[in-house]
């Protein structure tokens, strides 16, 4: 039981949508174009491949297309939001765990610990476990559904990357990752909690939707999705995590970029609401020059 949580939890800190925050709305979707695989070129280098990954285990998902098999396959590395290597798995399941007093229940509230017991169940995290997360780990846990087998979609990735030889590289590691939600402040974090099982009772349909737009290659659907999700949100609160969740990952992820597209042929993959909009990766690479095409 514990492991699976664990397993989840790695899945749920690459998730492409969150909820309570979303990449640069509608506007930029429509600049973005369609599509989930795109070729990045500029003189002097040879093309490289970005894709925008949906973090499900779900099979259609998975199943990796030939456009990209193809990708992968004439690429010299590989370079995903977060190297999946163990070390990196263990360090984020380690880092959601509350160790110093309070516990979950005195840092929420008691009446809203106990209404998170039932659905934080459901999703495969026992009440002893639930009761040491920290707020933003339970939070993300309601965000997505329960996970079965662990293979969600950059796993498979990174797997078939060393099953190639290949490189393989993070635009982040764990400790960024980590840093993102635990910079947020405590009544932040609380108040990620509070949207999340807001949202629980819509989450598979909500996720239903996700899938659909993703496997029709439809990024305007997908962030249109997620606006759809926030507009009974408080916006200054949208503000302050859309800018530390998406904003500023955006921009970091833009820039390590950098490196694999002056050598050329790699194979980068994030989540897909990285891509669109005027602070996405897409237009922020388009500024530095480089010509981004959808491929598939």
């Amino acid at each position: 039981m514990v492991k699976r949580w664990m397993t989840l939890i790695v899945a749920l800190l690459l998730t492409p949508w969150l909820g309570a925050a979303h990449a640069e709305p509608t506007v930029a979707a429509t600049q973005a174009g369609q599509g989930l695989l795109w070729r990045i070129e500029k003189a002097g280098a040879k093309p490289s491949y970005l894709l925008g990954t949906m973090h499900s285990e779900d099979p259609a998902i998975v199943a990796l297309s030939k456009p990209v098999m193809a990708a992968l396959e004439r690429s010299d590395r590989v370079s995903l939001e977060m190297v999946m290597d163990p070390d990196s798995m263990d360090a984020l399941s380690r880092a959601m765990q509350i160790t110093s007093e309070p516990e979950l229940p005195e840092v929420v509230g008691k009446d809203f610990y106990r209404q998170l017991v039932q659905p934080m169940s459901e999703q495969g995290v026992p009440e002893h476990i639930l009761r040491g997360m920290k707020p933003w780990a339970a939070a993300m846990t309601l965000m997505v559904p329960k996970n079965n087998t662990g293979l969600f979609l950059d796993r498979v990735l990174y797997l078939e990357a060393i099953a190639k030889a290949k490189p393989v590289e993070g635009l982040e590691t764990a400790a960024e990752q980590v840093a993102v939600f635990e910079g947020l402040e405590p009544a932040d974090q609380v108040q990620l909690v509070k949207e999340a099982l807001k949202a629980y009772p819509q989450l598979e349909q909500t996720y239903a939707e996700l899938r659909d737009a993703y496997l029709k290659h439809d990024l305007q659907a997908l962030v249109a999705i997620n606006d759809a999700a926030l507009k009974d949100g408080d916006p200054a609160f949208v503000e302050r995590v859309n800018a530390r969740l998406i904003v500023d990952r955006n921009l970091r992820m833009a820039e390590r970029m950098q490196s694999g597209l002056t050598s050329g042929n790699t194979f980068f993959a994030v989540g897909a609401l990285h891509l669109p909009g005027e602070q996405g990766i897409l237009q922020l690479l388009r500024k530095q020059g480089y010509t981004v095409t959808a491929v598939y």
